[in-house]
């Protein structure tokens, strides 16, 4: 009797196993409507709202930072098959993707050219001022030789709508340091592509991280930091600084203060990128994948569940 109770207790959780909400989904990009990240190693898109779920790649290797291009036809991503990470691109509906970069270092997919034309990656090619800095180089949709972009260090970039100008993160420092203040830190830059003028982006007070810059329609540009009121006055390595949580902020191209947007509390906010029309960024917080809303400055969680098949 007991044997035969347990039974049906376990066939009825069946349904609620097979569609249950995963989790560790990484680097999203958002296009349309749609939603593309990497998760178990491959390249997934899924409606804003969770539902419509479609497996873009599926190889043994790691295949990471799926970015669309600006009219959601084409997913740029880094990929491992070939030993080491390259850039490829493929259909956003799925097909056989294309290999586009073939250097020995690793290549990552940083994003696109407002025109849809490039794609835009970093990588440690002896470029910069110390051969294991990253810089940035571009490469075509079509294939070529990749060109460097003018920043002598950088590794994480966003043109304005009009290309004329690049927020870039000029400093390599690691993304996942939490909480450090000091000289290493992740700085932000904007360059004038066509007089190659280059201004620094913040304030004195704060010297923590400004992280994946992305530009906006509005002339903000939008940027990920642990930033705690008062920072002027926090003791560098004290305990004040533990208490600091990534969220998403913004400052103005013509600079001044930093506005915070997102409000989160976890500390686990990674890896947003911005729409082409500006309108919205998605992010992972917390192993799950967010969606603001730039206008209203909500956001709102985007439950993705991937049955089993």
């Amino acid at each position: 009797m007991i044997r035969r109770i347990l039974l049906l207790a376990i066939a009825s959780l069946l349904p609620v196993l097979a569609h249950a909400q995963v989790k560790l989904l990484r680097q999203p990009s958002y296009s349309n409507g749609r939603v593309a990240f990497s998760y178990l190693g491959d390249i997934w898109t899924a409606n804003e709202d969770g539902s419509g779920v479609q497996r873009i790649t599926d190889h043994k290797a790691r295949e990471i930072f799926p970015r669309f291009s600006p009219d959601g036809g084409l997913i740029a991503f880094s990929s491992n098959r070939e030993g080491n990470y390259d850039v490829y691109v493929v259909s956003a509906r799925g097909g056989k993707p294309r290999q586009l970069t073939f250097h020995t270092a690793d290549d990552y997919v940083v994003g696109w050219t407002p025109d849809g034309r490039k794609i835009i990656f970093q990588s440690s090619r002896n470029q910069g001022v110390f051969p294991s800095v990253a810089t940035l180089f571009e490469i075509s949709v079509d294939g070529g030789m990749e060109q460097p972009l003018r920043t002598d260090w950088g590794s994480w970039a966003s043109y304005s709508p009009d290309g004329s100008k690049l927020a870039f993160t000029r400093h390599p420092g690691v993304w996942s340091r939490k909480h450090y203040r000091g000289s290493y830190a992740v700085d932000l830059w904007l360059m004038d592509t066509a007089g190659k003028k280059f201004t620094r982006l913040g304030d004195g007070d704060y010297k923590g991280n400004y992280l994946w810059p992305m530009y906006g329609n509005d002339g903000e540009i939008y940027f990920v930091a642990d930033r705690l009121p008062g920072e002027r006055n926090i003791k560098f390595g004290g305990p004040e600084v533990m208490k600091s949580v990534n969220n998403i902020w913004k400052i103005s191209e013509r600079g001044g203060a930093a506005i915070q947007v997102t409000h989160h509390t976890d500390g686990n906010l990674f890896f947003p990128s911005i729409s082409s029309d500006g309108k919205t960024i998605v992010y992972e917080d917390n192993f799950g994948l967010w969606k603001l809303d730039v206008a209203t400055g909500k956001s709102t969680e985007i439950p993705i569940d991937i049955s089993p098949t």
